[in-house]
């Protein structure tokens, strides 16, 4: 009886051996990762199209990031590996029974090597550079990319009504984890970002003030025409805020998107990034809260809507990605336009900016154009804003117990252009901007320029670069003002 059972066990165990030999069915294409137009970056950002990846940048980045950016946005996933092939199973222990010899299992079609356990756990590792590592299951449901940026800037100022009238500072200004991936199939996707540099944390004192979360939300992209993002994020508003900090092609944004930019909140948005199948429309509609990133505080009923619709009639391209690294051959171009309204926001610039003194809130409606343009090395980027305010006002009082005035609402407009060109033998470029901020009617927005520009070495894209320019912002002779010279080095891993 004893042998037999001993037979029988080991026929079971050669039997479960030829089953595991057997060829494995080869692996779905995996899912696109990545957050478009995000912080995301990995297109050293590209956080960052809401599919494709913001950081997304704080600032704002973006912006932001802010800022996420999110970015997150970023680069096209690497092409998929083939199936690995299955490992071998070791022959059962010899038994004194003579066994009869199994069939021979179906030969196994030899794989590449894997640079992981890929054989043993069914998951497959990548790694690129800029873009991290990447894990993802052989059926390609389940997937999660990982990595790190940062940025180390010195600042100079000078500026005669300032005391000091020359300052320096040198700091970590941006640090971001990221995480990005897709579960449970190819078309649930998400995105998250946490920072660590003193200003996004809001470090005072010694003491953190802010969560370090930027971005976390989820992406459902079953439906082309119809996808659904839910969670914390950059609302898609202006260009330049939406694409990633890691993405820019001088060292920082324009002070006019620092102005009027939608900083992130926790919301949903409908939206498309091929609108009929064409390669040419996008479209994105939101709900957020209105109250900024990390807020538990309840309130009122009041949210922010926001709708922006963007058209590439040359086809689609890297379009939230500053400098044309890539040199275009073909000439490309990308437009949108988007409308904002805020139901009482509680601070001068939407969820972010000052509360008013008199404790009062504001409605306001806003308008961003923009359109970017790449050809054989050069880009052009160009940007409009305009935002008017209503004032409710508030009930606070002063120190003799009198009511405070109601502050006037940031009413005006804003532009900025800036144009770049990147040399194809090494990659160096050359960009500049100007932009000007003007305030308009009972308001407290004060007119401010700039102008500026700087050199930019792409030693391995936007993955690895170090870069310099010069600012000059003034709010009335231009013979007067503040001058900027930044230098900062950004490292993607």
């Amino acid at each position: 009886m004893p042998a037999t059972l001993t037979t029988m066990t080991t026929m079971a165990m050669l039997l479960a051996a030829r089953l595991a030999l057997a060829p494995a069915a080869g692996p779905a294409a995996p899912a696109d990762v990545t957050a478009h137009h995000l912080d995301a970056e990995p297109n050293a950002d590209a956080e960052p199209d809401p599919d494709a990846d913001p950081d997304p940048d704080p600032d704002a980045d973006s912006g932001p990031d802010p800022d996420s950016d999110a970015d997150p946005d970023a680069d096209a996933d690497p092409e998929p590996d083939p199936d690995l092939a299955a490992e071998p199973v070791p022959d059962p222990e010899p038994t004194r029974e003579p066994v009869p010899a199994p069939a021979p299992a179906p030969a196994v079609a030899p794989g590449p090597a894997a640079a992981s356990d890929a054989d043993a756990t069914g998951f497959l590792i990548e790694h690129n550079p800029g873009q991290g590592v990447r894990i993802k299951s052989r059926d390609g449901n389940f997937s999660m990319q990982t990595w790190l940026r940062a940025q180390v800037r010195d600042t100079v100022v000078q500026d005669r009504a300032a005391m000091p009238s020359l300052s320096q500072t040198v700091e970590l200004r941006r640090v971001g984890l990221f995480f990005a991936g897709n579960v449970f199939g190819p078309h649930i996707k998400y995105f998250t970002q946490f920072v660590f540099a003193p200003r996004d944390i809001g470090l005072q004192g010694g003491h953190v003030t802010q969560s370090p979360i930027f971005d976390a939300f989820f992406n459902f992209d079953r439906l082309r025409d119809l996808s659904v993002r839910v969670g914390q994020y950059k609302p898609f508003f202006s260009r330049q805020f939406n694409a990633a900090w890691g993405d820019l092609e001088l060292v920082d944004r324009s002070i006019v998107q620092n102005e009027f930019h939608r900083e992130r909140d926790v919301g949903i948005d409908l939206y498309s990034n091929d609108l009929g199948g064409i390669d040419r429309l996008r479209y994105m509609v939101g709900v957020h809260a209105g109250q900024g990133r990390n807020s538990v505080d309840p309130r009122a009923f009041r949210m922010n809507y926001v709708a922006r619709f963007e058209v590439l009639p040359l086809g689609t391209f890297d379009d939230y990605v500053e400098a044309d690294i890539q040199h275009h051959p073909t000439p490309k171009l990308a437009l949108g336009a988007a409308y904002a309204y805020s139901d009482h926001m509680a601070r001068d610039r939407g969820v972010f900016g000052d509360v008013p003194a008199d404790g009062g809130t504001t409605n306001a409606h806003a308008i961003a154009a923009d359109a970017i343009f790449k050809l054989r090395g050069f880009s052009t980027l160009a940007e409009f804003h305009w935002r008017h305010g209503t004032r409710v006002p508030g009930t606070a009082l002063d120190d003799m117990g009198m009511r405070i005035p109601t502050a006037a609402p940031r009413n005006g407009l804003g532009w900025f252009a800036q144009a770049s060109y990147v040399f194809a033998p090494v990659p160096i470029g050359l960009a500049a901007r100007g932009g000007q901020i003007i305030g308009q009617g009972q308001t407290a927005l004060a007119t401010t320029n700039e102008l500026g520009g700087g050199p930019s070495w792409y030693v391995h894209g936007h993955a690895l670069k170090l870069q310099a320019d010069y600012f000059h912002t003034w709010t009335g002779d231009i013979q007067h003002g503040a001058n900027q010279v930044r230098l900062q080095l950004q490292v993607a891993i």
